[in-house]
């Protein structure tokens, strides 16, 4: 029987090429990510496509740098411009949807 207290298990794979400029800034936003909001409940796991080509294969991997989000369901891959910790919040669904509080702005409210 559950307690209540189990969080769910995330796991996330980013894929990245060597120490590029937007893989290091995807790493850094993808770790930010893991240690402020997924604290004790992530297992990251980082490959670079040089390395582990037939990883890049088996995961369809088009173009790094890529985030995939195997858990939870479902699973997504996140492309691209990886720096932008907004983006990769709504990616992942850990941010609110734009518009559904009433400071939608992003402004605290006075």
């Amino acid at each position: 029987m559950s307690t209540g207290e189990e969080q769910p298990r995330w796991a996330l794979t980013l894929y990245v090429s060597g120490a590029s400029a937007n893989s290091s800034a995807a790493l850094e936003t993808i770790r930010r990510i893991c240690d402020e909001q997924l604290v004790g409940q992530v297992e990251l796991q980082v490959v670079d496509v040089s390395d582990k080509p037939a990883l890049v294969i088996a995961d369809r991997v088009l173009a790094v740098p890529t985030l995939i989000k195997r858990l939870p369901p479902p699973l997504r891959h996140l492309v691209g411009n990886l720096a932008d910790e907004g983006r990769v919040l709504e990616g992942l669904d850990l941010a609110p949807l734009k518009g559904a509080g009433p400071d939608e702005g992003g402004q605290a409210p006075p």
